[in-house]
């Protein structure tokens, strides 16, 4: 694909989704913007604003999107540059400035107080400016982004960093360019480069560790603690993988014992603090020294770094020249990063018991979905002569590439087997599951914090039983997606519907729904297969979730609401908790379409001891699918290392040549956990696997 196709593409779907939802393009398209930059690490969720008009001296003020929640206390402001036509076009570096110094003297008004002076109190600009004055100087940097359709022409120029009453302000260009390469890139995320000789000349003393695989190099380093506070400072939570950010929202800023060590005991903070493991995936070295990193993250150690910063800007007359944490520095191919990465930062943060199902592309659990999805033909909808599937997209891109290896010609079909309208993602099957968990609280927060719910929603259902995990699930989410979407599609035309807060809408109405089925229905749950088999959402459900909806829209936005700004109040449970109070009765024709939980639930034992037998099937066709001498060298491997019960020698030999026949089912599973046992214990399986 190349940058046009991108543009061409990216425009398509806001204009797919601007119709779904009701809303105006450039709306849809900063919506997608949102996705893809909280993907990439860049914020957690731009909320729409759009906002333009004149400040004090008539100044232009603009402000399109907002993001208020990250985890390093900054907050984002976004403005768009839109241009929506068939041939892309260029905007000038003078064009740039314009269009953010109106969106940096929207800042300055809302601060001092200026903007909201004969401004309407329910409007989405004036809560913002509410909330950004309130925040005052807690605020540790402004985050100003350009987004834009478009691409910049010339030589591109770095906008200074400014202030604002002691607060850093900081200008970002988004252009059709850099999303592209983003969109393109190995990692996901914008290449970040940190030069080290800007605090230390000679670069950072580190000692690379010799026995380490092809496609990793890892160092050890005492780092000064003055220079994990800085870069925290200059780039926030965007240093931080992305479950170490989750993790560190859900905590207080400074861990006492930190700040206690660093003010009365700053020599001693190597020996005391367990210091940080952090991943790049590359390195510039000179002489033995770290000279610069590429894609930093921390992957352990996100609360010692945070608590640095701010014990570092609350206690400025404070010396930390003689404070060091100790780093281990994992550089690793850019090409495997995104497997790798998230493997190290469970790994390194295996004190907190992290379940197979945290969610990782290669998880067991997206591996189930990814092979259910494959093999489950839809319904064939009403007027429609074919079946299609709904596609799990597994990991980032994976549709696309799985389109772009079929020839020109039978793309139309990869089109017409897999629509681009039914591609669920990680971030979606979040969304509609952690909704009709029924915290849409959690839903509002942003994708990273619900990904974070849906891990643990899931975790323990993986972990004790699995086989739950099947076809019938499967067709349950793809349900919930769709009247996810549904909803949303006719919250969006309702005439009772005030523009704004659409996400929101949807979420609390569904999961209030699934409160009141749960309440009012008698042992009666809603009717996920009859959605499935008809790929379509019922006239009773529709009406009932309107209805709802109407509601929903009416706590949310009531002139006494706790909150000022409708989109943070819509993050606190206790707003979840006024929606459950609201009296509201279902309809008669929703209760009579209310399927018997008993059926359902004999259901899903049915689909889960296929699924048992399917994972059994499964583990025969690994097993037999390993060459023998691979089998071989497992079983040496375990018998020199003492890992080997006579048990286990009995079953292997069927596997090895030794004995005739066929493990069974049970004997498969037990063979793949030697395999397993074996590798977890340092046995090379790829090498063993070329006979090696």
């Amino acid at each position: 694909m190349n940058l046009e196709e991108f543009r061409l593409n990216l425009l398509n779907q806001a204009h797919v989704r601007s119709a779904a939802e009701g809303t105006f393009t450039q709306e849809a398209f900063l919506a997608e913007l949102s996705d893809r930059l909280a993907a990439a690490g860049e914020i957690e969720q731009l909320n729409d604003v759009r906002f333009e008009g004149e400040g004090k001296r008539r100044r232009k003020l603009a402000v399109h999107g907002f993001d208020l929640d990250d985890s390093d206390n900054s907050v984002a402001l976004a403005v768009l540059r839109w241009g929506g036509g068939e041939k892309q076009e260029t905007f000038t570096f003078s064009q740039a400035s314009a269009a953010l110094k109106s969106l940096t003297f929207f800042l300055e008004e809302a601060v001092s107080g200026e903007f909201v002076v004969g401004r309407e109190e329910s409007s989405k600009h004036y809560q913002l400016a509410q909330d950004l004055r309130a925040r005052g100087q807690n605020v540790s940097r402004y985050r100003l982004y350009l987004l834009s359709d478009q691409s910049m022409s010339g030589t591109a120029k770095a906008f200074e960093s400014s202030e604002l009453n002691g607060v850093p302000i900081d200008f970002h260009i988004w252009d059709i360019r850099r999303l592209f390469q983003v969109a393109e890139s190995l990692s996901g995320r914008d290449e970040l480069v940190i030069d080290l000789t800007e605090w230390l000349p000679d670069g950072l003393p580190a000692l690379e560790v010799s026995a380490t695989s092809a496609d990793t190099k890892t160092y050890l380093a005492a780092v000064p603690a003055l220079i994990l506070a800085e870069l925290y400072d200059r780039y926030g939570s965007r240093l931080l993988e992305g479950n170490v950010r989750s993790y560190l929202s859900n905590r207080g800023k400074v861990n006492k014992g930190i700040r206690a060590t660093v003010l009365s005991e700053p020599a001693h903070f190597l020996a005391y603090n367990n210091g940080v493991t952090a991943t790049a995936v590359g390195v510039s070295t000179r002489d033995g020294n770290i000279m610069s990193f590429t894609d930093l993250q921390i992957v352990n150690g996100g609360q010692t770094t945070a608590s640095l910063f701010y014990v570092r800007r609350e206690n400025r007359s404070a010396s930390m020249d003689d404070v060091f944490v100790q780093m281990k520095l994992v550089v690793v191919e850019p090409k495997i990063s995104e497997d790798m990465v998230p493997l190290i930062s469970r790994y390194a943060n295996s004190q907190n018991r992290v379940s197979e199902a945290d969610f990782f592309s290669n998880s067991p659990f997206h591996v189930r979905l990814e092979e259910l999805s494959r093999r489950t033909m839809a319904p064939t909808k009403a007027g429609v002569s074919y079946q299609t599937y709904w596609f799990y997209e597994r990991t980032r891109g994976s549709y696309q590439n799985e389109r772009n290896k079929q020839t020109t010609a039978r793309q139309k079909k990869f089109d017409e087997l897999y629509p681009r309208s039914q591609v669920i993602d990680k971030t979606t099957a979040a969304k509609y599951e952690v909704t009709w968990g029924m915290q849409p609280h959690v839903v509002s927060s942003g994708a990273q914090r619900n990904f974070t719910a849906f891990a643990q929603l899931v975790a323990s259902r993986w972990d004790t039983a699995p086989n739950t995990i099947n076809d019938m699930y499967w067709r349950h989410l793809v349900a919930k997606g769709l009247l996810f979407e549904s909803v949303r599609s006719a919250i969006a035309r309702a005439d009772w519907y005030q523009k704004g807060y659409l996400a929101n809408y949807v979420t609390y109405s569904l999961a209030k729904l699934a409160y009141e089925v749960g309440r009012q229905g008698r042992g009666r749950v809603l009717d996920f297969d009859r959605v499935w088999l008809n790929q379509s959402v019922s006239e009773a459900v529709m009406q009932e979730c309107l209805r709802i909806g109407k509601a929903v829209q009416e706590v949310l936005t009531s002139e006494k609401r706790p909150i000022q700004n409708v989109t943070e109040w819509a993050k606190k449970e206790s707003c979840w908790h006024m929606v459950q109070a609201v009296e509201h009765r279902l309809s008669p024709e929703l209760l009579g379409e209310l399927r018997d939980q008993r059926a359902v639930a004999e259901q899903k034992r049915t689909a889960t001891s296929t699924q048992k037998i399917d994972t059994g099937i499964n583990s025969q066709v690994k097993v037999l699918s390993m060459q023998p001498s691979e089998w071989v060298a497992v079983q040496e491997f375990l018998k020199n290392n003492r890992l080997l019960s006579p048990t286990d020698t009995g079953i292997l030999d069927l596997v090895t040549g030794r004995k005739p026949g066929v493990p069974s089912e049970a004997q498969a599973k037990r063979l793949l956990v030697m395999h397993k046992r074996a590798a977890d214990s340092g046995f090379n399986v790829t090498d063993a696997a070329l006979g090696l």
